[in-house]
């Protein structure tokens, strides 16, 4: 399982790219690689005329064992393989939302899954937000998954700790500690964030944006920037870790914001 799961990651970044030309024809990648202490980071990141930015960091690292996740495994193994894959597509057209997902491998002896995704709307407008819950849900109904569950922990987590202001739609889903045999769930967590978002981009991005929507959009950059820099650990962590900053966040944060 080990071996389908790191395959499965190293497919999704060539998935990514392929994704972001057939919704972005006119737009080109840029690839670049580092050897840092932790192991071999990866980025792509996509500009064109639907994607002002769109990017993917893809990490292969070994790590201390994170005491919490020993304790959930009642394991004495101290160093471990994490496998991260983190993708934010910004649109140019903020009537399109913001799309993330990430997907996490956790090794440690036995393979633990973690990840999600969800959407940054830029208006008032809940369709695209209801897109993906309904996929979401049916895709957790089918493994057995309870969806309201993992919205939740979702909702929880991306939320600030200063201002209360919930972080993106919270229609997606988020989950720290799946066993390996949730991988076909995993996997087509993964397949249906695709699918939503293609959908997406093709029903809301015709209408230019106007200067005022262009300015809102850029405040909503400044709110992520402002979690990702100030209140993400795992953010902090990967710095702290020597992960380079071009890396961790040029795949990150957005092209532009204000505050």
């Amino acid at each position: 399982m080990k071996n389908d799961v790191a395959a499965f990651l190293t497919d999704q970044k060539d998935r990514f790219t392929a994704f972001c030309g057939s919704c972005d024809p006119a737009g080109s990648d840029e690839r670049k690689r580092w050897d840092c202490p932790l192991g071999a980071i990866e980025t792509i990141v996509w500009r064109g005329a639907v994607f002002e930015k769109a990017s993917a960091i893809y990490c292969d690292l070994e790590i201390e064992t994170p005491p919490v996740l020993a304790r959930t495994l009642g394991t004495q193994q101290q160093r471990m393989r994490a496998l991260v894959l983190e993708m934010n597509l910004f649109p140019y057209n903020p009537r399109i939302p913001k799309g993330y997902m990430e997907l996490r491998a956790n090794m440690p002896g036995a393979t633990i899954l973690a990840g999600g995704t969800d959407l940054f709307p830029y208006d008032s407008d809940d369709e695209a937000g209801g897109m993906l819950a309904a996929r979401l849900e049916e895709v957790c109904s089918r493994h057995g998954q309870d969806y309201q569950a993992l919205r939740a922990v979702r909702a929880d987590f991306f939320k600030s700790k200063y201002t209360g202001a919930k972080v993106g739609s919270h229609a997606g889903i988020y989950f720290f500690f799946l066993e390996e045999r949730h991988f076909p769930f995993y996997r087509d967590m993964a397949a249906a964030f695709y699918d939503v978002y293609a959908d997406i981009v093709g029903r809301r991005g015709g209408a230019p944006p106007t200067a005022q929507e262009r300015q809102h959009m850029l405040r909503l950059h400044g709110q992520w920037a402002q979690w990702i820099l100030l209140e993400d650990d795992g953010t902090r962590f990967g710095l702290d870790k020597g992960i380079p900053a071009e890396a961790l966040l040029g795949a990150i944060l957005p092209p532009l914001a204000a505050f």
